[in-house]
């Protein structure tokens, strides 16, 4: 599965200012994101829907999340804030 491309994280400007704003995250190419050097959240296109693999908490593969309301983008930036800061309860 290919990554999404730089046109296709276009419609997802709000959700990437807001992954941007974590505290420990870098962004090293457009919506590609590590934390501590290590791979932590980036997109796909599944079947001409956007989609995030956010790095499992405890660091072993990726969950999937999808991304296209503005309810599941939330749920991927507080996700992502909870596992980056090592607090993650879920």
């Amino acid at each position: 599965m290919a990554r999404a491309t730089p046109e296709e994280l276009q419609t997802l400007l709000e959700l990437l200012r807001q992954l941007r704003g974590i505290s420990g995250l870098r962004e090293d190419k457009p919506g590609i994101f590590h934390l501590r050097g290590v791979a932590f959240v980036h997109f796909h296109n599944d079947g001409g829907l956007l989609v995030a693999d956010l790095k499992k908490k405890g660091g072993s593969g990726f969950d999937r999340c999808p991304v296209a309301t503005p309810v599941q983008q939330r749920k991927l930036v507080d996700d992502a804030r909870r596992r980056a800061s090592g607090r993650d309860d879920d």
